[in-house]
């Protein structure tokens, strides 16, 4: 096997799972060397998805202008590899969560609708709709069509029962748990995110842990039923160190 093919590959990875374990000064270390390997070999499609994966880092990290200029740059990759469909498909789903981030739904939503579309031009694929259903429900949630992210979520529930392993079970839930609390549901939400949690921190995701830590405080605060105050103080605190330690802004 070509040694700088199986670094850039093994460096991708890496990238993937610093990221995950929440060691993000390593996982964005890693995923550099990663592309720079894959350009040198002028492997697109390694490159591409080694781009979305940084960009997915930098995103959560809060670099959102950072992110977007490393997926755009996924995408001039995308373009020309193998793999394009594909390819393109993550990059556009993790560029819609970027941009919704950013506070800017129409670019969100645009690149949602591109995502979407190569999905079903390569006929689905679970790493690909691992990205992007939990994105469409969120760019959905926050334009207020709650009937279209609906639809998003039972997709997720078919896919979560089908695999029934715990990442795409906590996906599931925490897609559910935004609907929900979207709608003013709290009682429906807060269960949601408290199983979506569990998952997560068995999954050892302590990015998307700390994430549904934050909504649960933010459930509680708003509902305000006997013990939420205490309970949503500690969720938040919990959620205030995760992120500090992994050096979210």
């Amino acid at each position: 096997m070509n040694t700088s093919r199986a670094i850039a590959l093994c460096q991708c990875f890496a990238g993937a799972l610093e990221f995950q374990a929440g060691h993000w000064d390593q996982a964005e270390a890693a995923l550099n060397q990663s592309i720079q390997l894959y350009r040198e070999i002028g492997a697109s499609s390694g490159e591409a998805l080694a781009c979305q994966r940084l960009g997915g880092v930098q995103t959560a990290r809060g670099q959102l202008a950072e992110g977007l200029a490393t997926l755009q740059a996924g995408v001039v990759a995308a373009e020309r590899a193998l793999m394009r469909a594909h390819c393109l498909a993550r990059l556009y789903a993790v560029m819609a969560c970027n941009r919704l981030t950013a506070g800017d739904l129409p670019a969100a939503d645009q690149a949602l609708t591109l995502g979407l579309t190569m999905s079903q031009r390569h006929g689905h694929c679970a790493t690909c709709d691992a990205l992007l259903l939990p994105a469409a429900v969120s760019v959905r949630v926050a334009q207020g069509n709650f009937a279209a992210a609906e639809i998003f979520c039972r997709q997720l529930d078919e896919t979560a029962q089908e695999y029934a392993s715990r990442a795409w079970i906590a996906m599931d839930y925490q897609s559910r748990g935004e609907l929900a609390a979207a709608k003013g549901e709290l009682d429906r939400a807060l269960p949601c995110y408290i199983l979506a949690c569990q998952a997560f921190v068995a999954t050892q995701n302590r990015y998307e842990t700390a994430r549904c830590l934050t909504a649960i405080a933010a459930l509680r605060y708003h509902r305000q039923a006997p013990e939420d105050i205490e309970l949503a103080q500690i969720a938040q605190l919990e959620a205030q160190q995760i992120f500090a330690q992994l050096g979210a802004a």
